[in-house]
């Protein structure tokens, strides 16, 4: 009897062994399944936030064919009554930007940003004077600038002749940890400016640079009045506060007068009035403490756009953005980017197109998809 229920004993002790195993191996079954659920339920979220991404773009593109449209007085008003995109083209067609549309589409939401890149400064064909501004504007402090100005000119100039606070290849980029040539020729992209003698991520996106007298001084940065394409002259109707104040003679009054000027105002039975620039002998005419030198710096109307898509489905982010030339109802591609957006966090909010081109260390070379 008392062999018998030892036997008995030792039966139930391996039973509850088995079975907690049995249950261990279930639970772990069971975990991995969720896990591989949650990896599938991401990758098909980034996938379609993917292709809405793709289709904010083919949006875009519509946008500026009804602008062009508008401008040739095609459009009857019956159409612009039944076009839900007539506001948005309307924009365009004036030379202004569309920031910040959402579509929704799908299980996912698409915010389009459609600015003329002349609303930027052509880092290639400014001279001292204007990197003086664009460094004003930037907060850079002053005896930092003879270093940048002469080491940007020198990247860019076609010869190898350095100037007096300059760099070039033999007597610089070639002592250095990592050597490089200096390139002599214009930027193929603003993230380029890293790769020039002072030009820090600092310098371009903001953060603390140090002074001579070696201390940290706070700077907004000024990789967002910047960009590498274009005739040089500055959009007034789709220009920033601070590309405006970039220019000769403007300060931060008379930039916001062209603002406040350009996006019109509401008239009494409380209908939009808008007021963009048609011309840049309009924009003298309406704002009439400007620099008559200014004509030579600014324009009223864009070719070249820059298009920001980020699609979120289900809290997956991804974007899209690109460079383009629009006319005759054809975009040619001069730059295109997808990468990830952030989901949380102050980098959500901020001008996508701004910080994208700027990584965080100095790169060899561009390797960014072009189309």
């Amino acid at each position: 009897m008392r062999r018998r229920r030892s036997r008995e004993g030792s039966a139930l002790i391996v039973a509850l062994w088995v079975v907690g195993l049995l249950s261990l191996l279930v639970t772990c079954f069971a975990f991995d399944a969720h896990v591989e659920s949650r990896i599938t339920s991401f990758y098909r979220k980034r996938r379609k936030a993917e292709y809405l991404a793709r289709s904010g773009i083919e949006i875009a593109e519509l946008l500026m064919n009804r602008s062009e449209e508008m401008q040739k007085n095609k459009s009857t008003d019956a159409e612009e009554e039944e076009d839900k995109w007539h506001d948005q083209a309307k924009r365009l067609a004036e030379g202004l930007a569309v920031r910040s549309l959402k579509h929704k589409l799908g299980d996912g939401v698409i915010s389009l940003d459609i600015v003329p890149e002349p609303a930027r400064r052509n880092a290639n064909l400014l001279k001292q004077e204007d990197w003086e501004d664009i460094l004003e504007t930037g907060g850079i402090p002053e005896d930092l600038w003879p270093v940048l100005i002469d080491s940007v000119l020198d990247w860019i100039d076609r010869d190898s002749l350095e100037r007096a606070d300059g760099a070039e290849t033999d007597d610089y980029y070639s002592q250095l940890e990592r050597p490089y040539k200096a390139k002599n020729g214009h930027l193929d992209t603003v993230r380029e400016l890293l790769l020039v003698r002072g030009f820090s991520r600092a310098v371009l996106v903001g953060g603390s640079v140090q002074d001579e007298d070696e201390d940290g001084v706070a700077v907004p940065g000024i990789a967002d009045l910047l960009t590498v394409y274009g005739d040089g002259k500055v959009n007034v109707n789709a220009a920033s506060m601070r590309v405006l104040m970039s220019l000769p003679e403007v300060d931060e009054v008379i930039a916001g007068a062209i603002i406040e000027e350009r996006e019109g105002w509401v008239d009494e039975q409380g209908q939009k009035e808008d007021s963009s620039f048609t011309s840049v002998n309009d924009l003298f005419a309406r704002i009439p403490d400007l620099s008559p030198t200014l004509r030579r710096y600014v324009t009223t109307s864009s070719r070249i756009y820059r298009i920001t898509s980020v699609a979120e489905v289900g809290g997956v982010r991804k974007k899209v953005w690109c460079i383009v030339r629009h006319g005759n109802k054809q975009l040619t591609y001069l730059r295109w980017k997808e990468e990830e957006a952030p989901s949380s966090g102050r980098d959500r909010d901020r001008p996508h197109d701004e910080v994208a081109e700027v990584p965080a260390e100095p790169p060899a070379t561009d390797t960014e998809n072009t189309r």
